[in-house]
């Protein structure tokens, strides 16, 4: 093989474009394996769905029933349920799921998805990019060097197979960057990493065997030999991906054509291969909605709205037989005010409300006395009840929510680790 200085180069950093681990850093972590404390629950598999932009919480799950709702959006606010085509669709009472949400209705009312309500932290600074930095590290303040939350689960446990944890798209997100291996993977049929410049699979792996398994003569470094076995692991992780991708994946329900339709599916096809997937994240944009965000029922937010609950719903159907074993959860950067502004949109706010769906809901819900889909406490709009007076207040912290799927779910007890300097507070999410 004619290695030439530019490709060596880009060899040298293929491992660290599949799996997010530089060479140098897996020899600093070379004593992880020792540290960890015993295995997660198998079969199970946490599906994150980060809604880029900061989602409007209060018009995914409608509090219809709050008496100021819509007085503080006259023009935004989803209308009471019975109010025509455009009304919220009725949970319990109080709360309504926007009337694009339709098609994931079906699973509140069979208890298998509910929604965690005036979610937040106490120190949100509003920005896009610390608070996404907040919400993928579980980190509070300086998130620099620190960290995914998720890839802290990895590296303080040990999983069942080879293929731990994926992010489907362009780049591996931060919430599974750190000392464990994560594969960015654009499709199973796409295995060249991001960032690679063309190279195809079959160079890739060429290049990983050159650069990381070809014994040196007299080989006597040890650090040589741990990159030959996390690079020995990816080759096999690849070849993995590579008999999935010889096998023609029928869902057993339609996809929508969308890029959320489409990574949910080769999501879905990974877990059904059966090679040990504990974690998928999914990155879905563009809920920066500043103006025009939709009159009532219409507009931007609802053409968002009506992609991701059709993406979800298909997956959550395409799996059914495994929604037992997988919980799909939707993250965000935080919520919008409260009121709509004045150019028909809303601006950066405080709590907002998440979406969990899966098997361990539906045990964790026919568990409460309660019948309500809502399963955090509701702070109110009022304006005394508003933080700044401004903003949704949040009654639950976002840490107790991600310590939940963690512990309960993924069967990991190293919470101390995963989401340190957090006095964790249960919240009956999962069971």
């Amino acid at each position: 093989m004619n290695l030439n200085r530019r490709f060596f180069l880009q060899s040298s950093g293929l491992l660290a474009a599949y799996i997010g681990v530089s060479p140098m850093e897996a020899i600093a972590n070379a004593g992880l394996v020792a540290s960890r404390k015993g295995k997660t629950a198998k079969g199970k598999t946490l599906v994150v769905i980060f809604l880029r932009g900061g989602a409007d919480g209060l018009n995914l799950v409608v509090p219809f029933g709050d008496p100021h709702y819509r007085k503080l959006r006259p023009s935004l606010a989803i209308g009471a349920p019975g109010a025509g085509d455009n009304a919220a669709l009725d949970l319990d009472g109080t709360f309504g799921l926007h009337p694009r949400l339709s098609s994931l209705k079906p699973f509140f009312d069979s208890k298998v998805m509910v929604a965690a309500h005036a979610v937040g932290y106490s120190k949100n600074t509003r920005s896009h990019f610390e608070e996404q930095d907040v919400w993928e590290t579980g980190v509070i303040g300086n998130t620099v060097g620190s960290d995914g939350w998720l890839n802290r689960h990895l590296s303080t446990s040990d999983g069942h197979g080879r293929i731990r944890a994926v992010a489907i798209g362009d780049t591996l997100p931060r919430i599974l960057r750190g000392k464990a291996p994560a594969y960015a993977l654009r499709g199973v049929e796409d295995l060249s990493p991001p960032e690679s410049d063309g190279l195809g699979a079959d160079k890739v792996k060429a290049a990983l065997e050159h650069a990381y398994c070809t014994p040196l003569p007299g080989d006597r470094d040890a650090a040589r030999a741990l990159l030959a076995d996390t690079a020995g692991n990816t080759l096999e992780a690849i070849d993995d991906l590579r008999a999935i991708a010889g096998k023609k994946y029928r869902p057993k329900s339609p996809y929508p054509e969308t890029d959320l339709g489409r990574r949910l599916m080769q999501v879905a096809r990974l877990i059904r291969a059966d090679v040990g997937l504990e974690v998928a994240e999914v990155d879905f944009g563009g809920w920066d909605t500043h103006n025009a965000q939709g009159r009532g029922a219409g507009g931007q937010f609802g053409e968002l709205a009506g992609e991701l609950a059709a993406a979800v719903a298909a997956f959550m159907s395409d799996m059914e037989d495994r929604m037992d074993d997988v919980v799909v959860a939707t993250l965000t950067d935080f919520g919008r005010t409260a009121a709509e502004n004045g150019t028909g949109g809303t601006d950066h706010g405080w709590a907002n409300c998440m979406l969990v769906a899966g098997g361990a809901v539906k045990r964790a819900a026919e568990a409460r006395v309660a019948a309500s889909p809502i399963v955090t406490k509701w702070p109110g709009l009022g304006p005394d009840q508003l933080h700044d007076k401004r903003d949704l207040l949040h009654t639950t912290d976002f840490r107790d929510v991600l310590a939940e799927l963690v512990r309960v779910h993924l069967g990991n007890a190293n919470l101390e680790k995963v989401l340190p300097a957090h006095d964790f507070k249960p919240v009956g999410l999962v069971a």
